[in-house]
């Protein structure tokens, strides 16, 4: 296996992009230049489009063009990386112009240039010990001049030696070259050196600078540690701005398709493809991608590192799209493989089909993709091509390639089984490696199953291992389904969603609850399903209430017990008087745990206390009663009773009215509570109460966003 290397060529010969015209060019101007004064030339091109390759040529045809030693201009290379400080800089610099005219100088050259350069920067060594002047040389460059006698002369003087540094390069009239190349990588106070370097030397006669660089990289940088603007400031600096010719789209894709071919050639199977399909992934994933060789080689290297692995699973025309994306638009590469449910369909999928009668689609991914950072249009138009369900979603219409047996026979990554092919081999973003998962369905035992759970939750890693536990549900050996399914419903109240996620990602509770569900349904009979519930509730800890809460409330829904909800019998997973008795075991459960004075602190507490009063409302009234006795649980009471809402606009709480304490009241007791008593709430609790005390002076149907209600509890501590 050969990689594309990612180097810069050294000659026109090597040249692929068609630059080596604009190489000769720039040489040829170079040379022609009939100015005694110095000249800067900025070479501006973003990262990647061959800068360094182009001066590469350049100094080449210098050296063709003029065969004769004496008419060959110097060039030196500076590449200021290790300087300690800017005062260290100019030392170098003028060290470096030393060698390099003793290297390549003629000796009328060094004569002349060699021994003004030296007498100049002695002087200047010589001045920066003296307070008041300044500094620009190094240490080792002024002992070095020192040590020669040249800057100590007596009555010497910085005007005078420069003067005669420009007479000798004005005498000489042979041009010195100096290339700068990545300035753009340098941090932003070295890129500021770089430019003072140049202003306090670039006006030595017959001296050329080249300064290459990413034009708005090294602008922002001059505006940040000069405060002004950078782009002023370059053009003050540089004469003559070149900015490299853009590669013609036609030239990158014959390139890149030529490098694509000859990686398919070496497999040892033929490699099959879709030519209508290719074109769609090729016009929509791939070539709005493409800007540079450097895009090109980084996007071969690895398609063929990962194709080579996955070639006869995976779809050749998907791998090049997928691959295009992970290397040249990572932030939607791992939007896509969050949102499993969102390209390629499944449960939560259809069950917000059902939920919402109408759903803006295009509208909702525009506002996302803008809040990333990623270009909308080009982002929907790449995941349409690939994925139908998204592609019906945002246009309406399914479009090619929908038939879902034919994406499972062409292993497609729209088939919600091969997607997960696509991403695995991604180590960034594998947060829980395939290797644990698979332990985990396969052979970890019961404290095992436990231990990483808690250990992947505490790394906020959750939902990443619900998704992929959800996808391979059906992989689940079936003496494990049990195990599995009560160690979730165990830990489920305890998992914390990953931090960032998105408004309408399904938070990790729901997941959690689905693939419970899912690993119950594929029990072949309701007693066994019924077996391990109950062995769940007998073996309950306070945290997997909510968990068992969720399961019954699906069941009761299956059984058409809620009039708003039709009978679902997939939901009927077990019998209705299994049920029965399963929600007697709950309440057990329910008024054992209700004795805990944290009980009230569960994460699932709204959603146990509904489900409680829909079992036995007059032990859960009698149960609020209990904790509601004073205002202060009063209030707490109403903060566990909370849920969150999310939005375009952001996230907040919102509050359904409190069958046992009124509305007015609670807003009475927010309004007459010592304020410097609010740090016996906790943070979240505070916020919830300056939600409730906004929305009711507002609206009740009112949305109070967080940040807000933030501010009003800044406002109490302050009273």
């Amino acid at each position: 296996m050969v990689y594309s290397a990612d180097r810069p060529i050294n000659n026109s010969e090597q040249d692929l992009l068609g630059r080596s015209s604009f190489s000769k060019q720039l040489a040829k101007g170079i040379l022609e230049y009939q100015g005694s004064d110095g000249l800067v030339i900025g070479l501006f091109g973003k990262w990647g489009t061959g800068k360094t390759s182009i001066l590469n040529m350049v100094i080449d045809e210098l050296e063709k063009l003029r065969s004769n030693q004496d008419d060959k201009p110097l060039v030196m290379r500076f590449s200021p990386w290790n300087y300690s400080d800017k005062n260290d800089l100019i030392g170098i610099f003028f060290r470096n112009l030393m060698k390099t005219i003793d290297r390549k100088g003629t000796d009328d050259f060094k004569k002349m240039v060699g021994k003004a350069l030296k007498d100049y920067s002695g002087v200047v060594g010589v001045l920066e010990c003296i307070p008041g002047v300044g500094s620009a040389v190094t240490t080792v460059l002024k002992n070095a001049a020192q040590a020669q006698g040249e800057s100590l002369m007596e009555g010497a003087s910085l005007d005078e030696t420069r003067e005669k540094l420009a007479d000798a390069l004005r005498a000489v009239g042979k041009k010195i070259i100096v290339t700068i190349d990545d300035i753009d990588r340098l941090t932003n106070s070295q890129i500021r050196d770089i430019f003072q370097l140049v202003k306090q030397v670039g006006d030595f006669p017959n001296i050329i600078y080249i300064l290459a660089m990413d034009r708005d990289v090294v602008r922002g940088a001059l505006a940040e540690v000069h405060n002004f603007d950078g782009n002023e400031y370059l053009e003050k600096i540089i004469q003559v701005p070149f900015e490299i010719p853009e590669l013609s789209r036609d030239k990158l894709n014959d390139i890149f398709i030529a490098k694509l071919n000859q990686i398919i050639q070496e497999f040892p199977k033929n490699v099959v493809w879709d030519e209508q399909y290719w074109n769609r992934i090729f016009q929509s994933c791939v070539e709005p991608y493409l800007k540079t060789l450097r895009d090109i080689n980084r996007v071969i290297n690895l398609f063929q590192f990962r194709y080579g692995t996955l070639y006869q699973e995976t779809a050749f025309e998907d791998m090049v799209g997928i691959t295009t994306i992970e290397v040249l638009e990572p932030k939607l590469y791992k939007w896509i493989g969050r949102n499993k449910e969102s390209v390629c369909g499944g449960v939560s999928h259809s069950m917000l089909a059902f939920s919402e009668k109408e759903r803006n689609y295009r509208e909702q991914y525009t506002k996302e993709f803008q809040g990333l950072g990623i270009e909308p249009e080009k982002a929907i138009k790449c995941i349409s091509a690939m994925f139908p369900v998204f592609a019906k979603d945002v246009n309406g219409y399914y479009g090619e390639y929908h038939n879902s047996s034919d994406a499972r026979s062409k292993m497609r990554v729209a088939h919600e089984e091969r997607f997960e092919l696509y991403f695995s081999m991604n180590l960034d973003d594998v947060k829980v490696s395939r290797s644990i998962i698979n332990s985990f369905i396969f052979s970890m035992d019961d404290n095992a199953l436990e231990y990483t759970v808690k250990k992947i939750n505490m790394k906020g890693d959750i939902v990443y291992f619900l998704k992929e536990l959800w996808a391979l549900v059906d992989s689940i050996p079936y003496d494990r389904l049990g195990k599995i399914a009560m160690v979730m419903i165990d830990l489920q109240g305890t998992f914390q969603d990953e931090n960032g996620k998105y408004w309408f990602s399904l938070p990790a509770v729901k997941i959690a609850h689905y693939c419970i569900m899912d690993i119950l349904k594929m029990l072949k009979t309701a007693e066994e399903r019924n077996q391990i519930i109950c062995s769940a509730v007998d073996q309950l800890n306070m945290d997997g209430l909510g968990a068992i809460a969720r399961i019954i409330r699906q069941i009761e829904n299956g059984y058409g017990k809620f009039p708003e909800r039709p009978e679902k019998q997939e939901d009927q997973i077990i019998s209705s008087d299994q049920l029965h008795e399963l929600e007697r075991l709950y309440l057990d459960k329910l008024q054992e745990f209700s004795r805990s004075e944290s009980f009230v602190d569960l994460s699932d507490f709204r959603c146990i206390v509904q489900l409680w009063e829909l079992l036995d409302k007059e032990s859960a009234q009698k149960y609020v009663y209990s904790i509601t006795k004073d205002d202060f649980h009063k209030l707490r009471y109403m903060c566990a009773m909370a849920s969150r809402w999310h939005g375009t606009g952001g996230s907040g709480w919102k509050f359904n009215s409190l069958e046992y304490i009124s509305n007015d009241e609670i807003y009475d007791l927010i309004c007459n509570y010592d304020k410097q008593k609010l740090d016996r709430f906790s943070a979240v609790e505070q916020i919830k109460l300056a939600s409730y005390f906004l929305i009711y002076q507002k609206d009740e149907d009112y949305y109070v966003n967080e940040r807000e209600a933030k501010k009003l509890v800044e406002q109490w501590r302050n009273i």
